[in-house]
């Protein structure tokens, strides 16, 4: 396992890909690592274990460096092809009880199991415990293992460092909107990167999204011949089984060149011409980059920000603002503010009017309208209304309400009254209506999982985060063509062992489709920064932060918002270590980005 590690080292560093996860704090691109030169002469059998598992992330020519830790018959027989096992950093090898016989040792490699990661690119989570036992002998003054198990065991460090993260894109099984899924792709040979990715977006949607993603790709579709570039510098993709161009309608076609479009932009293809057995697969439109992808799309779709563009950061300053509520008030962040600046800017105007004592509010993707959660007595009511005018009361209400959260098009707005997830659709003649209506929305698959306080929908609509017992909680977001929708695959993300757990949070957000960032009362772990498959968990700056930290707000290119025991913080977008204060915040504040 730790050999596919190694291979997927030796290209990181020179393959181009779209850069789309928010960063808290900056990391510059790990070095190459170099794999151990085999074992020397006088190292003893903890040190050669620990070579062996090192080098076993060099997968070039069959992990021949992690081969050479083995005895000869123990080379031959190492089946080394299985999916790798991903384990945490920390790897610890002592020696077996009644170990130590004159020439041979016994040695037990235990660590925290965090995964597996699948031939197509797909990480698992499936939390454990790794303890095995490896033999070794001595032959002339040389220790070498003799017995090892089969596949390979990869430290998440290692992983990391010899893959790149790529987005690989389907459809949402209803509507067809993009829906990306990350998969770690060995970099090595540079110039099989592109039909690597293009293998793994043949295999198809992973469990995580079963139900929620789909694909236009028919099963077993394969290249036809390599990928390869015309003169001018198109990337040409050849498909063979997948059916003759006329049996497709235009629609399957379009979808089936989105699919590949967007996957090749994520490793720096910026053209595409797509054949199928020689034939264009679109008449009349033979190269196709993102631009040409997006806007065959509906606003509502091609606007979101998790899609591949070539918008820069300085966009940003276009789309809706982050808006927070302070003193029962909601008002707009502005740009400079947000980023710390300009602290005698006298205080936003009410974004919204008609709640008088807000307690949270989300605003639209699209910026236009806004959901209020006030307090009435003692009863919490949710509201919605266009940014600048008044909001409606709905008939929603509770004991108990927390932030709002729009779907990606602003159909709809989901929140937990009473500890339960209520799902709440725009009725009414207009597409714009401000009446909300709530629908059944089956949330027994949370059963058990303890009080839910949040809930966040992610920026593609397919999953959902929420906060339940502390603990973060992601489930597919699964839909029906009659509007219906339910949670599908339900996982704790990170639940264990405890030196790896994401506990204590008290809010989670979506900084990206695929990343998200947690807050809480945790010992030492006030913001933690995780992957949604689970794969990476780090902890975020902490400097001039007084936890716990309550609420946390977090977007693509804008910068982070939290709050703590001194008020509304900021992050800038492009990293950094020094959380800078927001005017007019207090630690009752509430941020949220639109979504």
């Amino acid at each position: 396992m730790l050999g596919l590690v190694g291979l997927l080292l030796v290209g990181c560093a020179t393959v181009p890909g779209s850069s789309d996860v928010t960063v808290l704090r900056r990391v510059g691109d790990p070095a190459e690592p170099s794999a151990p030169p085999g074992p020397a002469r006088g190292a003893g059998p903890l040190e050669i274990v620990r070579g062996w598992i090192l080098a076993s992330g060099a997968t070039a020519e069959r992990h021949s460096a992690a081969r050479a830790f083995l005895s000869p018959p123990a080379a031959g027989s190492w089946d080394d092809g299985s999916s790798p096992t991903v384990v945490s950093d920390r790897v610890d090898t002592v020696f077996s009880q009644g170990s130590g016989q004159s020439g041979t040792a016994s040695v037990r490699i235990r660590a925290d199991k965090l995964g597996t990661l699948r031939p197509d690119g797909a990480f698992v989570p499936a939390a454990g415990t790794v303890d095995v036992a490896v033999g070794l002998t001595q032959n002339n003054g040389v220790w070498r293992l003799s017995s090892v198990p089969p596949g390979t065991i990869v430290r998440r460090s290692d992983l990391r460092a010899n893959t790149r993260p790529v987005r690989v894109w389907f459809l949402a099984a209803v509507g067809g909107a993009p829906v990306g899924e990350t998969r770690y792709l060995p970099t090595s040979p540079v110039r099989s990167v592109p039909a690597r990715v293009l293998d793994e977006l043949f295999s198809g949607p992973s469990d995580a999204l079963r139900g929620a993603a789909l694909s236009a790709l028919p099963p077993g579709v394969l290249l036809g011949r390599a990928v390869g570039s015309t003169s001018d510098g198109v990337t040409t993709v050849d498909l063979t089984r997948a059916g003759s161009v006329a049996s497709m309608d235009e629609a399957r076609r379009t979808e089936i060149a989105q699919q590949i479009v967007l996957t090749l932009a994520g490793v720096g293809v910026d053209r595409v011409q797509v054949t199928v057995d020689g034939t264009p697969l679109l008449e009349g439109r033979p190269q196709l980059g993102v631009s040409d992808v997006l806007a065959g799309l509906p606003p509502t779709v091609r606007d979101r920000q998790d899609l591949p563009s070539d918008r820069t950061a300085g966009d940003a300053a276009a789309t809706p603002p982050a808006v927070v509520v302070t003193g029962g008030r909601v008002r707009a962040v502005p740009q400079d503010t947000a980023s710390g600046g300009d602290a005698g800017r006298p205080a936003a105007p009410d974004l919204v009017t008609g709640v008088d004592d807000a307690r949270s509010a989300s605003i639209s993707p699209d910026g236009r309208d806004v959901a209020v959660v006030g307090l009435e007595g003692p009863t919490m009511r949710l509201a919605v209304g266009r940014a600048g005018a008044a909001a409606a009361p709905t008939s929603i209400t509770g004991t108990t309400m927390t932030r709002p959260s729009w779907t990606p098009d602003g159909s709809e707005v989901w929140t937990v009254v009473d500890g339960r997830p209520v799902r709440a659709v725009r009725t009414g003649s207009s597409p714009d209506s401000s009446v909300l209506t709530p629908v059944a929305l089956d949330t027994a698959p949370l059963a058990g999982l303890g009080p839910i306080v949040t809930v966040r929908l992610s920026p593609d609509g397919t999953k959902v985060a929420l906060v339940a017992g502390g603990r973060v909680v992601i489930a597919t977001v699964m839909r029906d063509a009659g509007g219906g929708a339910q949670l599908g695959a339900v996982r704790v993300l990170r639940p264990g062992p405890a030196a790896e757990a994401l506990d204590g949070v008290l809010d989670v957000t979506w900084s990206q489709t695929d990343r998200l960032v947690a807050v809480g009362a945790g010992l030492g772990h006030p913001v933690q920064l995780a992957s949604v498959d689970g794969l990476d968990l780090d902890d975020g700056p902490t400097t001039n932060l007084t936890p716990p930290v309550t609420a946390v707000a977090a977007a693509p290119d804008r910068p982070t918002l939290v709050v703590d025991q001194g008020g509304l913080w900021s992050l800038p977008a492009d990293g950094g270590e020094v959380w800078s204060s927001v005017p007019g915040g207090s630690n009752t504040s509430v941020p949220a980005y639109p979504g």
